[in-house]
């Protein structure tokens, strides 16, 4: 197989199963959100209230894929859409107190289950993975 094929199905295949150990860890530690749910939830925490559009550019992914997944943490009372009083046609995503109230015990829950993951990898193969990742990306503009 050739090496850029090989690649993007070991990317692939990362990917999909980077989600459901994420998925399976959060579950495990009791924590009710999907791994997408808590990047949003975590996003938010980082930055503060994000337009949808803003998430969406954030995350890489479509507004219709984001508006779903803050319909599913606005059902969980994690956060709360407010109307831009500027443009009446977008929403600011704003977190709840309970979301607030969990922050740190969730965010040291996330790091424990991402160090979990990269046990026994040096950290220097670490750096350079990563690097390599950053190349790809860019390469993708």
């Amino acid at each position: 197989m050739l090496l850029s094929k090989r690649i993007a199905v070991e990317l692939n295949i990362a990917g999909c199963k980077l989600k459901q150990y994420t998925a399976a860890m959060l579950k495990q530690q009791n924590v009710d959100l999907t791994p997408e749910q808590f990047l949003v939830i975590d996003l938010l925490w980082n930055t503060g209230p994000l337009s949808q559009q803003e998430i969406a550019d954030q995350m890489h992914k479509d507004k219709n894929s984001i508006t779903k997944l803050v319909d599913a943490i606005e059902r969980k009372g994690l956060v709360v859409r407010q109307q831009n009083p500027a443009d009446r046609r977008s929403n600011t995503i704003v977190l709840t107190e309970l979301a607030e109230g969990f922050k740190d015990d969730a965010k040291s829950r996330g790091i424990s289950i991402l160090d979990k993951m990269l046990t026994g990898i040096p950290e220097d193969e670490l750096y350079s993975f990563l690097d390599t990742l950053k190349k790809l990306c860019d390469n993708m503009v």
